[in-house]
């Protein structure tokens, strides 16, 4: 459908898209010669949680089940800005500065960071870096007009990033407004196409839409498409028995059904919000496999962190640390063909360890991040055995089989076996049989508390879960 040929001619027809690049012809013609060096998509979307995944069959078949899905991969701050500087620069939460979207947090701590990120460390390897979609929160306040150092194709949201309709890029220094109608994640996967069609190898593309975000406007074709299919109800949906969850939740009451029906129209909406995004998806590996791009590009799927939804009795928040908010899907579809599925814990920032090392690039600082390489070889190669959670509200720490959350102000502490309790109904805090499993986590959140660098990937040992019985 797409061979290198059309999409050129794609790129070229594309309706109110500049054009110009940063990047001189002698540098594009210097980065076309023939290169060993892997190309990077990093498709980022925004508040997906792991059952999203359900309602987006292409993202499967393109990504998750030719790729390799790792179930059990974190956002080490779950929160946007938090989250996405962490995936720029390769860096902890609390060694980057960036703990909230506004004021201190957002592109305002960013703008600090952006001379020493991954883009840069990109470039001087030799890559052409592009971005499209949404950036980092506030960047439409602080510095709309500004391009980020690194990028050689620049197209980011220079507005509000809620948007969905009637927006604004910056596209390569110049403003363009898309106010005929025209929906976001359409306009952006048609920029991608034109970027693989015409960016020279080796590439780096960060395609960041705005989906799903809260509140979500669905394509005017998805619209009503959800509207009879119910959503999933999950143990912890609206959790009748809370008494042993700390203080913050025991104070929230069972969800009304009016709050029910919201959170209900919130799923069929974002989900419907979806559907563009996996079309795109779709379109995209298309696009890469007949250019015959795809046998030299990583593509992975990811979101800068989950959404609460009605579990545990919240109406609606991602500031905790619950699995619906910390944990996120990571779907990574390599040349090697290699796909599996991996049950040992990952942060985002260790993809951006594995980008800098696939790709040769130099990062001008020491990460914090570990490379996945030997994981995207083999998913049971040895790994480190926890890593660190964050939010405004409590820490903790992510294990193959635990997670441990200690709240900041109250130091109320909650501990779930996740090999039998997924839904994490049970908190085993303070139960016996669980006494050491808790002094190990302890200890271990202890640790990773302030780390940097190699300090940040905890290898110790954890107990096994007790014997049911």
């Amino acid at each position: 459908m797409f061979d290198r040929r059309t999409l050129l001619k794609l790129a070229g027809s594309a309706a109110a898209v500049a054009s110009t690049s940063p990047a001189s012809s002698a540098h594009r013609a210097r980065l076309r010669c023939t290169t060993t060096q892997p190309n990077f998509i990093h498709i980022c979307a925004d508040d997906v949680r792991n059952s999203d995944v359900k309602v987006m069959p292409n993202l499967r078949a393109y990504l998750r089940d030719p790729g390799i899905l790792f179930g059990k991969h974190m956002t080490p701050f779950t929160l946007c800005a938090p989250s996405r500087a962490g995936i720029l620069t390769g860096l902890e939460p609390h060694n980057h500065g960036i703990l909230k979207d506004k004021g201190s947090g957002g592109y305002n701590g960013y703008q600090h960071l952006e001379d020493n990120a991954l883009p840069v460390w990109l470039t001087a390897a030799g890559y052409y870096v592009g971005h499209i979609g949404k950036f980092i929160n506030q960047y439409d306040k602080i510095a709309p007009d500004h391009i980020p150092p690194g990028y050689a194709d620049w197209r980011a949201m220079s507005c509000d990033f809620s948007k969905y309709k009637n927006f604004t890029l910056n596209e390569n220094g110049t403003q363009v407004s898309y106010d005929q109608g025209q929906y976001t994640t359409d306009v952006f996967v048609q920029k991608a196409l034109d970027f693989i069609a015409s960016a020279p190898q080796p590439f780096a593309l960060f395609f960041w839409p705005n989906a799903c975000h809260w509140p979500a406007i669905p394509d005017d074709a998805d619209v009503g498409t959800f509207d009879h299919v119910d959503m999933p109800i999950y143990p912890n949906f609206n959790e009748a028995d809370v008494s042993d969850k700390p203080r913050f939740i025991r104070k929230l009451p069972l969800l009304s059904r009016k709050k029910i029906a919201k959170v209900k129209h919130r799923w069929r909406t974002r989900s419907e919000c979806l559907q563009s995004l996996d079309r795109g998806i779709a379109t995209l590996v298309t696009a890469l496999r007949t250019s015959g791009l795809l046998a030299n590009t990583h593509v992975m799927y990811t979101s800068d962190n989950g959404f609460i939804d009605g579990e545990h009795r919240v109406s609606r928040g991602k500031d905790l640390l619950y699995e619906e908010a910390a944990g996120v899907p990571l779907f990574w579809r390599q040349p090697s063909g290699y796909a599996d599925e991996c049950h040992q814990v990952v942060s985002n920032i260790d993809v951006t360890a594995t980008m800098v090392d696939l790709s040769g690039a130099t990062a001008g600082r020491i990460l914090d991040g570990t490379s996945m390489t030997p994981l995207l070889g083999n998913v049971t190669a040895p790994w480190k055995s926890a890593t660190l959670l964050q939010s405004s509200r409590c820490v903790g720490i992510a294990t193959d089989n635990y997670r441990y959350i200690l709240w900041n102000r109250t130091q109320e502490v909650e501990l779930y076996d996740m090999s039998i309790d997924k839904f994490q109904l049970d908190n085993k805090a303070g139960v016996a049989e669980y006494q050491e499993i808790q002094q190990a986590c302890a200890a271990a959140l202890q640790s990773l508390t302030g780390c940097a660098g190699d300090t940040c990937a905890w290898t110790g040992n954890f107990p096994p879960p007790p014997k049911e019985g």
